[in-house]
């Protein structure tokens, strides 16, 4: 699992040739994927175009590549920066390692059930946003600095205090 494989992979098929010939003012926002088994091989890499406001999100799977139409981006989220693929030197698999000691040492106790990243600019890094849903109706998130690996901040909370 690796992003610069998947974005050279992205970048070369007629797809998105065609779809950012018509679109160059989009930038690349983020990369994310599922980590449950039916989609741990599929990446969600998102554009985004500052000045209309809307993402496009191609899907890359194994055996195909898809992008969803135009979407607006919710009003009152925090600006939306330009991930650089130059930025991410960390590895994938050395993020989710860093995460799983760092939810080990400080969430004992917490079994996940679910997980997922996010790749984007944020707080002013590139970053890796790892979360584990736990058994317990909880949420670990853990941010990596992308550039070298340091763990910037991670909590825990509850699910409900998202109702």
């Amino acid at each position: 699992m690796d992003l610069h494989a998947t974005l050279a992979r992205l970048t070369r098929h007629p797809l998105f040739k065609e779809w950012h010939a018509k679109n160059a003012d989009y930038f690349l926002a983020h990369a994310f994927v599922l980590l449950d088994e039916p989609n741990k091989d599929v990446w969600q890499i998102g554009f985004y175009n500052k000045q209309n406001e809307r993402m496009v999100t191609f899907i890359v799977e194994q055996e195909a590549i898809q992008h969803t139409e135009e979407q607006e981006v919710l009003k009152g989220a925090a600006e939306i920066q330009e991930l650089k693929p130059e930025d991410v030197k960390f590895s994938v698999d050395d993020a989710l390692q860093t995460a799983q000691t760092c939810m080990k040492e400080h969430y004992k106790g917490e079994m996940p059930s679910k997980q997922f990243f996010i790749i984007q600019h944020a707080e002013g890094h590139a970053l890796f946003n790892i979360t584990f849903v736990t058994h317990s109706f909880k949420t670990i998130n853990i941010k990596i600095d992308s550039m070298t690996g340091k763990i910037l901040k991670h909590n825990i909370q509850s699910l409900a205090e998202f109702a």
